[in-house]
């Protein structure tokens, strides 16, 4: 019964939503051409390789940036806090 072409007048509810899916369905995602389909050749895994590459070495910036930053917020709040005795026992 899906492969049979139905009226558009004559279709159920629950027909015509199965159709108009598969319409959208067609549209968002057609099917590349079969010559379009090919393997990667060797600059795309270079490229690919050099992708992956930069991403971990962002990510260990990221990680040391971090480690970095924790630090200076531990260190900041310390200073804050010396002041504030400082200021409690001079004052």
């Amino acid at each position: 019964m899906k492969n049979q072409q139905i009226d558009p007048e004559k279709m159920t509810r629950q027909q015509y939503r199965e159709w108009q899916k598969q319409q959208q369905q067609i549209q968002e995602n057609p099917e590349p051409p079969f010559d379009d389909v090919s393997e990667p050749t060797p600059l795309q895994s270079r490229q690919t390789v050099k992708k992956a590459q930069a991403q971990q070495l962002a990510e260990e910036k990221t990680a040391r940036l971090k480690r970095r930053l924790n630090w200076t917020i531990l260190g900041l709040s310390l200073a804050i806090i010396v002041v504030y005795l400082i200021l409690f026992f001079v004052g």
